[in-house]
């Protein structure tokens, strides 16, 4: 059958040209399912001149029927098909492609379907990737000398009151099983809180695998969480999903609010009968992992806007822990710069001395939309601009601080405009008033650390930090 295009605007579509410009496959077939166009970017993808397929099956042609073909599934059933994975192996090579199909409809008359796919086939090969990399590393992790419990605690630095009850809630959930539920800001550390729960618990000598359900496409994200049966698609083998892989271990599905909420519903249901079903599978296995979940935001929010089902957060939640973000405990930010400091010099080769006080001045001030992340890639930039023997000066930080958070536009800093190493007077105000502070302090308690510390509110560890910085004795 000829493909022209008159017989486009049959269906009530325009020329074949606009399909030729666009990102995805395009498949439009008749009502025998024979294959009637194809446009340029599906001829890439499959390997196919259309000229010379054109007019054949589709199911002969991808090995594919009317329940595992989107497009087919659409022409006999006449309905759409929204969001439906599909794997095939053409010319040698396993293709995965998102697709969305419908019923074409001609003044009420079925005249075909068609079908518009997003080829994701390197993204779930590199997401199955980093899966299988995972269970690797946590492998080697158990190796002698290698990750451990201390480590991970370690990285959870801070002493602020917030931060402690998070640390102490999190020690206390680690002695139990039940579902964990953590909410803090991007880059607040909800991954190493996460952690540390597995490390602490009797789990620690199982596997922990981490899934970004927000990183991943609806299609693909079912059987990666639950597994493939063989035969669910062409060509498609039995496969673990990360929920049996972690037997023994934990979970960790970070932003569970961007999980689809159908897949929210299958993770319920999972979690009431204790049995894992593979896609395309009728018998279960039964669910030896640990669940420790997260979101970005508040989780009421999220079930208002209905992002997330209200009976699975009930269900995740039987502890909940809410990290602070960094503004909330900026007196953590010394300690977090001081280990910042000594592992990318230990990284990059450096003694870099410290951070200047014009720096540390403002680093208190900011309000770290990225949170403790933020810090640390702020440090480790800077890092790459200083000098062994010296400090981290102003200049040598990102120049996107500095930039105003109410900005409509991106505009570029001048050189002008750009931070220099002398301070500016509000930082000289802010350092002379700090450094008189804690001259009077030390006085108060004739030279004692701690008890300075307490007059000001601040750590010990703050304390030493800032006796050290403004060189008083």
């Amino acid at each position: 059958m000829k493909f022209r295009d008159d017989e486009m605007m049959k269906y009530g579509l325009p020329f074949t040209a606009i399909f030729d410009k666009i990102a995805e496959a395009v498949y439009f077939c008749d009502l025998e399912g024979n294959l009637v166009y194809m446009n340029k970017k599906a001829e890439q993808l499959d390997g196919f001149a259309f000229l010379r397929v054109r007019g054949k099956s589709v199911a002969g042609l991808y090995g594919l029927d009317e329940t595992t073909s989107p497009l087919l599934k659409a022409l006999y059933e006449a309905k759409p098909v929204e969001d439906a994975q599909v794997t095939y192996y053409v010319n040698g090579r396993e293709v995965t492609q998102l697709c969305n199909a419908a019923p074409l409809w001609q003044n009420g008359v079925l005249t075909g379907a068609y079908s518009i796919q997003r080829d994701i086939t390197e993204m779930k090969q590199i997401i199955e990737t980093n899966l299988a990399l995972q269970w690797e590393v946590m492998g080697c992790q158990k190796k002698p000398g290698s990750h451990n419990a201390r480590e991970t605690a370690m990285l959870l630095i801070g002493e602020s009151e917030n931060f402690k009850r998070c640390k102490q809630r999190a020690f206390q959930a680690a002695q139990n099983d039940s579902g964990v539920f953590l909410v803090g800001d991007t880059g607040s550390g909800k991954e190493l809180f996460a952690r540390f729960i597995h490390d602490q618990s009797d789990r620690a000598k199982g596997p922990f695998l981490a899934l970004n359900c927000a990183a991943i496409p609806e299609g693909l994200l079912e059987g990666i969480l639950f597994g493939t049966a063989k035969g669910v698609y062409t060509g498609a083998v039995e496969r673990e999903g990360l929920l049996l892989e972690a037997e023994g271990g934990t979970v960790f599905l970070d932003e569970i609010n961007s999980m689809p909420l159908a897949s929210q519903a299958k993770l319920l249901r999972v979690l009431e009968e204790k049995k894992v079903y593979k896609l395309g599978g009728s018998q279960g296995k039964s669910l030896n992992a640990r669940i420790i979940s997260s979101s970005n935001e508040l989780p009421r929010g999220a079930v208002e806007r209905g992002v997330l089902r209200e009976d699975l957060f009930y269900r995740l939640s039987v502890v909940y822990i809410q990290i602070p973000p960094l503004k909330e405990r900026r007196e953590d930010i010394p300690l977090l710069v001081d280990y910042f400091l000594a592992d990318y010099n230990q990284r990059f080769a450096k003694n870099v001395i410290g951070v200047a006080d014009e720096v540390m001045a403002f680093f208190a001030e900011f309000s770290w939309p990225g949170n403790v992340r933020q810090l640390k890639h702020s440090i480790e930039s800077a890092m790459n601009f200083t000098d062994s023997g010296q400090w981290i000066g102003l200049s040598a930080l990102p120049p996107y601080l500095f930039e105003p958070v109410t900005a409509k536009t991106v505009t570029p800093l001048t050189e002008k405009e750009m931070p220099t190493e002398t301070p500016a007077t509000v930082m000289e105000t802010i350092r002379d008033g700090e450094k008189k502070e804690i001259v009077e302090a030390l006085k108060k308690a004739k030279g004692n650390m701690a008890q300075a510390a307490r007059l000001l509110g601040m750590t010990r560890q703050a304390m030493v930090y800032r006796v050290k910085k403004y060189g008083l004795k």
